[in-house]
């Protein structure tokens, strides 16, 4: 299983008893599990201690990322579990801490299958808008159809709905009145102005 050399560097480090004290170890598991989870939460001093080196708590936020990118890649590559083991034990962890990362990689697996799959999956978005005025004086049946209120034609274009396979173009056409025109038009004015507030406030 290839890895990057900091990858690499910081697995070993999170393996290396003599560098990375048991709690600290299964603090940095804990994380990832709450991460991949999307829960996470924010460590009380009492769950991660130091770990010696240089960067203190920042070395486990290293160590934290770098078992994360393991777990994301095992996935994605489709790394069985015989592989994983064999890339630890080059990095000199113990029996003890890869029994326990694996246990955690394997409960976790159908998780960031998920996850990954709808990477990059987005709802359509609307690219172009045309209208069309459309006026009867009559009805089809030849009567006078009421005043012959006005009726649009509005067609969006859209773009996305991507997915791993494939990204959709369509049209969405309807038709609707000048007050259910006005009521749209209001509507999404108002959905600009929250989009721009938030844009200035950020």
């Amino acid at each position: 299983m290839e890895l990057s050399t900091q990858i690499s560097s910081a697995l070993r480090l999170l393996g290396d008893c003599s560098a990375t004290d048991y709690p600290t170890f299964q603090a940095v598991l804990r994380e990832v599990k709450e991460d991949i989870a999307l829960a996470p939460t924010k460590d009380s001093p009492s769950e991660v201690k130091h770990v010696d080196g240089e960067g203190g708590a920042g070395v486990v936020g290293y160590c934290h990322a770098a078992l994360m990118t393991l777990f994301l890649e095992s996935v994605r590559g489709g790394n069985n579990i015989p592989i994983v083991t064999s890339t630890l034990e080059d990095l000199m962890w113990s029996n003890d801490r890869i029994a326990e990362a694996i246990k955690e990689l394997e409960s976790q697996w159908p998780v960031i299958q998920s996850k990954l799959a709808s990477t990059g999956t987005y709802p359509p978005h609307v690219v172009d808008v045309d209208w069309q005025l459309k006026y009867e004086v009559r009805s089809n049946m030849g009567e006078a159809d009421g005043g012959g209120e006005p009726t649009y034609l509005v067609t969006l274009h859209t773009e996305g709905g991507k997915t791993e396979t494939e990204t959709a173009n369509k049209t969405l056409t309807f038709s609707c009145s000048l007050a259910e025109l006005t009521h749209m038009v209001t509507r999404l004015r108002q959905a600009t102005r929250a989009v721009q507030k938030y844009a200035n406030n950020t």
